[in-house]
This record gives structure tokens, sequence and C-alpha cells, in this order.
């Protein structure tokens, strides 16, 4: 099923001090990629999410995403009704795609295309 909620996302600036709190308060099981400096979230039921590196110049927040058939089909629609492309359709490996983007109030939320087939 297309255009729900399917992922979020938490930024950090230390990510074992984030991973301890998120773990110690809700139980959430957190596998971080040394690698990719990521960490998967499982909260034990859908969605789960991720824990971020945040670099300095990046602001922390949390960042909600929508499970779309085309990114390149929603990016034209989210720029069609005054939206703003924040970062354009970017890989993540073997998994799928991911594009930033901002609505008319200034809102960020990101958009995810999963290389499996929807049903």
């Amino acid at each position: 099923m297309v255009n729900k909620l399917c992922h979020f996302e938490i930024g950090t600036r230390d990510m074992e001090k984030s991973k301890k709190f998120y773990t110690s308060v809700f139980d959430w099981k957190i596998n971080v990629d040394p690698k990719m400096n990521y960490g998967m979230i499982d909260t034990g039921e859908e969605p789960g999410g991720g824990l971020f590196q945040a670099p300095p110049e990046i602001p922390l927040g949390v960042t909600s995403y929508i499970l779309v058939d085309s990114i390149e089909g929603t990016l034209e629609k989210i720029q069609s009704e005054g939206g703003k492309v924040i970062k354009p359709k970017s890989e993540i490996p073997g998994m799928g795609w991911f594009a930033l983007f901002m609505d008319p109030e200034e809102n960020v939320l990101g958009i995810y295309e999963t290389m499996k087939k929807i049903a």
C-alpha cells in the first residue's frame, strides 16, 4: 500500500547516547552499522525507524517518510502544488530510493520508493 507512513528518522549528534536513551526509555532495538553511521530502529511493529549521525550544519529533528510508488512522479506533484525539493532522489543500495521535500508551510518530510514490488 502506497502513500502511508513507512519510516521515521531521528537525527543525533551522539549516536551512543541516543541509542542508550531510546533503548532504555522505549525498549527499542537499535542496530548501528558503523560503516554508514546509521542505526536501524526496531520498534516491535511498523513503521520502524532510523537513527542517524547528523553533521553540525544539519538541524536535529525527526523526519517522517511516506511510501510512494514513484519518487519522480511524486516530486513532480509536490513541486506543482507549491512544495520544494530539498534532496533529490537518492539510492539506498539494495533497498530503494528516497528524497526530501518541503511543503508550502515549510515542513520537511521524506518520500521512499522500495525496490520491492508494492502490493
